[in-house]
């Protein structure tokens, strides 16, 4: 009698048993193991209703009950708040590939025991020699007396499971309407190169969209804006941590990966700015969707968010202007009483120059006191202020156009004041000549005219006309000394 001998490999489909005992071992052995899976599926179930009393957690449980007999540490999180679909679902394998492998063990009595013995023996011989004279495997299996006695199974995960589809593509299988943001002009680049897991989790979260982590505690962890966040004003919606307020997070059309534009994404939240979008008179930058020319968008040391302090900015756009406060007569912008957005809307106006106003009413905003009630009533009333001075800054005093007199003759006739016509002398009002009143050089607003307008006839400063007392001033005869000029 030849003893039993045991090998192991895998079943052929076509292999029949040695008898009705042997087919009654293995179906006792099948329901041993039955048996064993049901009290282990029970024992899992049982414990998990007790532990989170949820019945949707136990029947995801229940139906994933053969990943999750190794898998157990993921069992909590069918209870979390946001569950991936393929996860809750409990299709483990849209994701994963099945892994471990079935070993068979399978007892042959008979000729089959003799033959494995004298083949083993003859290995050494070359291949062709030995299927000529001892044949085929096949052929002993089925020979008289070659019978199977017993074949048992045992699954063993000993192999690693993997991705179906490599870790950048496989998300697209299910989400494929978002694959257009891979081909926008700007994107996230976690969603671009296919690391979604750096954001998101692929099984369960507390977190909406399965975040990794909070929304807000998430972009910073790549982004940080410590930096913004310390300076003198922060944006609202950065402070909060509220980045997806302005940012999509996978991919945009727009600079920035914004939601939107700029100029719609900022009116959102300052729609006192964008009601300016409908004046007749628009900033560049405001026109342009360039918000962030002039704006920092998270954070910034001067307010309003500005990219620098005021007029610094402006003369990045504006650098003719720049030379002109360089002048010897300028208004003091730059300093705490006056600087550009004093005169000019940064965004929008009805009015050229994006002035706040229009007609000499801007000017009046710091002079009126001094100015408005005389020059309304003047001769000058239909002249506006820049008919005379430049609003930034001028080589001559005070921020006029031109020197004098010569800024007077740009209205006024030269020849009717300053040349002889007719044999009529006219009265000098060239600097080569002397105002002995004020003690300059005589023109035509030192001791004679004021160009605001005054109480008198002629906008003279002193004497209606044509009384002789504005003359005297400098024409008087004082006795004991000579006054004036002798003509």
């Amino acid at each position: 009698m030849v003893d039993p001998d045991v090998e192991v490999g895998a079943i052929t489909a076509g292999d029949d048993g040695g008898g009705a005992s042997d087919r009654r071992g293995r179906g006792v052995f099948a329901a041993v193991i039955l048996l064993l899976l049901f009290l282990c599926a029970v024992t899992a179930i049982t414990q998990t209703y007790l532990t989170l009393g949820d019945e949707r957690v136990v029947r995801s449980v229940a139906e994933n009950i053969e990943c999750l007999q190794c898998h157990r540490e993921l069992i909590p999180d069918f209870s979390r708040d946001w569950v991936h679909n393929p996860f809750m679902a409990e299709n483990c394998t849209t994701c994963h590939t099945p892994h471990g492998k079935i070993e068979t063990t399978t007892v042959f009595e008979g000729l089959t025991q003799a033959w494995n013995r004298i083949r083993t023996l003859v290995e050494w011989l070359p291949l062709k020699i030995v299927l000529d004279v001892f044949g085929t495997d096949e052929k002993v299996a089925d020979s008289e007396g070659g019978d199977v006695k017993s074949s048992t199974t045992k699954e063993i995960k000993d192999r690693e499971s993997h991705l179906v589809l490599d870790g950048r593509e496989l998300c697209w299988m299910c989400h494929g309407d978002l694959g257009w943001r891979r081909n926008v002009e700007y994107s996230h680049s976690p969603f671009t190169t296919g690391l979604c897991t750096d954001c998101h989790d692929p099984h369960a979260s507390d977190f909406p969209s399965i975040l990794q982590v909070d929304i807000q505690e998430l972009c910073i962890r790549c982004h940080p804006i410590g930096k913004e966040l310390n300076r003198l004003q922060a944006h609202a919606p950065v402070e909060g941590l509220h980045c997806t307020n302005c940012h999509d997070p996978h991919g945009s059309r727009h600079k920035g990966i914004l939601v939107d534009s700029q100029r719609n994404l900022c009116f959102t939240c300052h729609p006192s700015v964008a009601r300016l979008s409908r004046m007749g008179v628009q900033h560049g930058p405001f026109l342009n969707d360039a918000c962030t020319d002039c704006h920092e968008p998270h954070g910034s040391d001067y307010v309003p968010l500005l990219r620098a302090r005021q007029p610094s900015l402006c003369y990045r756009c504006h650098p003719a202007i720049a030379v002109d406060f360089k002048k010897p007569s300028h208004h003091p912008v730059g300093t705490l009483s006056l600087n550009c957005s004093s005169c000019h809307d940064p965004h929008a106006t009805p009015y050229g120059g994006l002035l706040y106003s229009e007609g000499n009413d801007i000017c009046y905003d710091c002079h009126a006191s001094a100015i408005r009630a005389s020059y309304d009533k003047s001769q000058h009333v239909r002249t506006p202020c820049w008919g005379c001075h430049t609003p930034h800054g001028s080589d001559f005093g005070p921020l006029l156009k031109a020197a004098q007199p010569t800024v007077c003759f740009r209205c006024h006739t030269r020849s009717y004041y300053d040349d002889r016509s007719a044999g009529y002398p006219n009265h000098p009002v060239r600097p080569v000549y002397y105002d002995v009143h004020s003690n300059k050089a005589l023109t035509c607003t030192t001791s004679c005219h004021s160009p605001h307008g005054t109480e008198y006839t002629k906008m003279l400063q002193h004497y209606n006309a044509p009384l002789d007392g504005n003359c005297l001033i400098c024409h008087a005869v004082v006795p004991g000394r000579v006054v004036g000029v002798d003509f």
